[in-house]
């Protein structure tokens, strides 16, 4: 609201500037410009463009004015200069004040950010410093709780303020913190603060005088004391203890760095300082503000009066007391103390009381035990041993002693001396008697005499209390003058008027007469500094129905509040029940009670089992509010009302309308539904069940298909026998199923034939497994001579079959066989063959054949490594560069075929065909 503010003033500011420097115009073109004025600017003005007064309907109610006060023929053609200096006036010092405003905005933005930054983040991290910092401490939560208060208001934003300059203490700030208050103040602040504080006491010094008392001494001014004050708690400082540097708490680290894990203004050491009382031990928390916590550090120490056994304690308990009672003597030297333990020299004198004689034994009184040695006050009396003087002692214990006139004694004024009996008197001696008087600077002329010199009559200038006024009188009289003393009391109000003062005004004698706190009642103290006391008068608070009553201070009536009263409230429940309930202020407690009227919202035989709800608390909103700027808010109505009762809970077993459960259902939704499982009635069929939700239906006991079920319109599912698959085309029905007609065909064992059969009598259930595998094994031979070919190579000699070819080492086909060397070559059956593969021996012919085969190989290889080693180099580089250049072999892509069933006849008779065509080609390349 600031920032808009000063954006209106920066538009007014210019504009009454330009109003005033624009000159008048005549009455008739004022008129003219009013009247267009009034024609064009009828639009009314945007309450939230209040504060932009540039292009706001108060802008343009500001500028019409000032328009119509410049002097513009309407028959010249251009402007006048007057209109133009003042609208460039104008915008310029408008431009000044919004840059002006802008900054303003930016800087208050900035602070506010930096405040947000100062308190720190999350609430976490500061739990994790606090946490370091009470580490190491071992005592109690409330032994360390002015600490950790102090340790919480630093860590908090805008906790610290300093109390000389009214600021923020942040984190960054050079800082000092009083020893005794441990409150923080800035550096600069405090040190300005005790330098101005010194340097008035020394002004104040200096203006002071001398002044004469009322005997006529001259009292010089007192000495100068040079202090400082703590500006909280008053603590005098020295001038030597001016702060000159930032130190940390703890007093070890000289500006210490701001650091986000640390407490602000600590150097995060350990503390280490003197623990107060000073038990021998140091703090051990860390560099931290406030007062270091009780030792938490333990010894064995025994209590006070020493009775008891040592125990283990803490050190800043140490001084602890048992129950047991004191057997020391008190001061009487005759009683025992009795009281709880305590030290031996904290025994209080004895109270006990007995009828003692005074030190003279003339009278006796009844007194405490410790003060049985007093004196009645009366005069001895007694003779002495002369028998004409009586003694002169004020009542006293013992012998009176001798006659003091039978000593040595001198004449009045001292100056003789003789020695005589006690019955006879010494006269003066004559010669003049020069005692000192009362005012103890002149002596006294008259002859030596007895009893006291009278009084001194010398002339002595004397000066008065105040010092105005100055003549010669008696020396025993006082001067005072009749001037009326005009400094005023310590007080500070009212003048001393006292006649002579001599500059120690009494203290004010006035009432001071002010309206105390409590607003009922006068202070009656006398006048004062600072705030009154509070009220000594008693108030009496009444409950709500007056029974009971409390006298408490003046003044303080609503903060006590009401007395708490244990009567019955008297108000009348706003309920259908008894709502039994003590006195109370405010609105009764709401009824807690269950309501146990009929429902009528589900009109059901259940009482309403809710909290009673006859009278309510409503809080709402007014939904025709309108706001006016974002600060609105709605007012909140408040309202007693009767609520209607809430549906009925109680629970009342339902069925489903399909019969299948029966669950507990609230009262007020007890209506039977389906349950969501499927119907299960058995269909027609016999097979399947219906698979509908749960419905409804006509006969409740019936299990057989109901008209609202769903008919059954699936085909037959009944498994076929296995490797028929051919579905069942009847509708769905019972088992069995018809066998299956369908023709099928299938290649022979060896699969140069297609064999053709129904497919029930190929798969069929009534067979047994035996049955099936010698009927498919008869079958599916086509009779012809099995195509398949032994392992060593050669076609089989059976007829078509399946499975393996059978003796396939009864092979009779002819095989050459050869020697070692594969010069010499006979020809033998294929199983003698494979019994005894090298059964053919190499003669001599084999040998010599071998020799000329290696005497070629040695030449060839010879001649080949002459080459090599000619052409080494080339053939290594050609060698390189077609292995370089030599492309990847592409590997071919596979393609999956998937297997899928022939449904087409011409499929079935063209694949067994082609399969027929490839194995004749096989068989005839085998044989080449």
């Amino acid at each position: 609201m600031f920032f808009w503010k000063l954006l209106r003033n920066a538009d007014e500011e210019p504009r009454q500037k330009a109003k005033r420097q624009t000159p008048k115009k005549k009455p008739a073109e004022m008129s003219t410009r009013n009247r267009h004025h009034h024609k064009g600017n009828a639009q009314p003005a945007n309450p939230w463009n209040r504060g932009n007064n540039a292009g706001s309907s108060d802008g343009q109610q500001q500028q019409q004015p000032k328009v119509k006060n410049v002097k513009t023929p309407a028959s010249s053609g251009g402007p006048s200069s007057s209109l133009k200096k003042s609208e460039e006036k104008f915008a310029q010092a408008h431009q000044k004040n919004l840059e002006a405003a802008k900054k303003y905005a930016a800087q208050q933005s900035y602070e506010s950010s930096e405040d947000e930054d100062e308190r720190g983040g999350s609430d976490g991290a500061a739990q994790d410093i606090l946490g370091s910092v009470l580490k190491n401490y071992g005592g109690g939560g409330g032994d360390i709780g002015k600490t950790q208060e102090y340790l919480q208001n630093l860590l908090e934003s805008r906790s610290a303020v300093c109390l000389i300059c009214i600021g923020t203490v942040k984190r960054a700030d050079s800082i000092w913190s009083c020893k005794s208050c441990y409150t923080f103040f800035h550096l600069l602040c405090i040190q300005r603060w005790a330098n101005d504080s010194i340097s008035q006491k020394r002004i104040s010094h200096e203006q002071q005088e001398g002044y004469y008392n009322s005997r006529g001494e001259y009292i010089p001014k007192p000495a100068l004391s040079v202090h400082w004050d703590c500006p909280k708690c008053r603590k005098e400082y020295e001038p030597v203890d001016i702060p000159r540097h930032y130190e940390c708490f703890c007093a070890k680290e000289l500006n210490p760095a701001n650091h986000l894990w640390l407490i602000p203004h600590s150097c995060g050491e350990t503390c280490r300082k003197r623990l107060v009382p000073d038990c021998g031990h140091n703090c051990v928390l860390l560099c931290h503000p406030g007062p270091c916590p009780p030792c938490p550090q333990t010894v064995v120490v025994s209590c006070k009066c020493g009775q008891s056994n040592a125990k283990t304690i803490r050190c800043s308990q140490r001084s602890w007391t048992c129950l047991k009672t004191c057997k020391l003597k008190r001061n009487c030297g005759i009683h025992e103390c009795g009281g709880v333990c305590h030290a031996a020299s904290e025994c209080p004198p004895c109270t006990s009381r007995s009828k003692q004689k005074c030190a003279c034994g003339s009278r006796t009184k009844e007194v405490n035990c410790s003060e049985s040695r007093w004196s009645c006050g009366k005069v001895c009396g007694k003779k002495y041993a002369c028998g004409l003087h009586s003694c002169e002692k004020v009542c006293h214990e013992g012998d009176c002693g001798e006659c003091p006139l039978g000593l040595p004694r001198t004449c009045p004024c001292g100056k003789t001396s003789s020695v005589a009996s006690c019955s006879e008197d010494i006269g003066t001696c004559g010669d003049t008697c020069q005692k000192y008087l009362e005012c103890e600077q002149h002596r006294c002329s008259e002859r030596c005499h007895v009893g006291k010199c009278g009084q001194c009559l010398e002339l002595v200038r004397k000066a008065c209390r105040c010092g105005s006024l100055s003549k010669e009188v008696a020396c025993h009289k006082v001067l005072n003058c009749d001037l009326k003393c005009k400094n005023v009391r310590s007080c500070g109000k009212h003048p001393c008027n006292r006649k002579c003062c001599d500059g120690q005004c009494p203290p004010c004698d006035k009432v001071c007469g002010k309206t105390l706190p409590c607003g009922k009642h006068k202070c009656n103290s006398l006048c004062h500094h600072g705030p009154c006391y509070p009220c000594n008068q008693k108030a009496t608070v009444k409950c709500r129905c007056t029974g009971t009553t409390q006298e408490v201070p003046c003044g303080r009536e609503k903060k006590i509040g009401a007395p708490k009263c244990r009567l019955p409230c008297r108000i009348h429940s706003k309920c259908h029940h008894t709502n039994p309930h003590h006195c109370h202020q405010g609105d009764c407690p709401p009824c807690q009670k269950v309501c146990d009227l009929p429902n009528d919202t589900t009109n059901c035989s259940h009482p309403c089992a809710a909290k009673c709800h006859d009278a309510v608390r409503v809080v709402t909103k007014d939904k025709n509010f309108k706001p006016v700027g974002p600060w609105d808010v709605p007012m909140e109505i408040v309202e007693i009302k009767q609520l209607p009762h809430p549906q009925c809970q109680v629970p009342v077993p339902v069925t489903c309308i399909g019969g299948h459960e029966t669950a507990q259902w609230p009262c007020y939704n007890s209506k039977p539904a389906s349950c969501g499982r499927e119907c299960g009635r058995a269909l027609k069929c016999g097979v399947h069940t219906c698979p509908l939700q749960c419905h409804a239906f006509k006969k409740r006991d019936s299990t057989e298909e109901d008209p609202r079920c769903q008919s059954c319109t699936a085909g037959c599912l009944i498994p076929r026998p296995a490797g028929c698959s051919h579905p069942c085309k009847r509708p769905c029905h019972p088992p069995p199923c018809n066998p299956c007609q369908a023709p099928t065909k299938v290649a022979c064992h060896c699969g140069l034939t297609q064999i053709f059969y129904k497919c029930h009598e190929f798969y069929s259930s009534d067979k047994t497994e035996q049955e099936l595998v010698a009927f498919r094994e008869g079958i599916l031979s086509c009779g012809q001579k099995c195509i398949k070919n032994f392992p060593c190579g050669h076609r089989c000699n059976s007829t078509c079959h399946s499975g393996d070819c059978p003796n396939p080492e009864a092979c009779t086909k002819k095989v050459k066989i050869t020697c070692e060397c594969r010069h010499r070559r006979l020809e033998v059956a294929c199983s003698t063959a494979r019994t005894n593969p090298r059964s053919l021996e190499c003669d001599e012919s084999c040998k010599t054949v071998k020799a000329a085969k290696e005497q070629v190989l040695t030449e060839r290889e010879r001649a080949q490594k002459e080459q090599e080693e000619a052409e080494n180099q080339r053939e290594l580089e050609e060698y390189e560069r077609k292995v370089g250049g030599r492309k990847k072999h592409r590997e071919r892509k596979r393609v999956q075929v998937e297997e899928t069933k022939e449904s087409n006849w011409m499929v079935m008779v063209a694949v067994p065909v082609g399969v027929l065509v490839l194995a004749v080609i096989v068989y005839f390349t085998l044989l080449r």
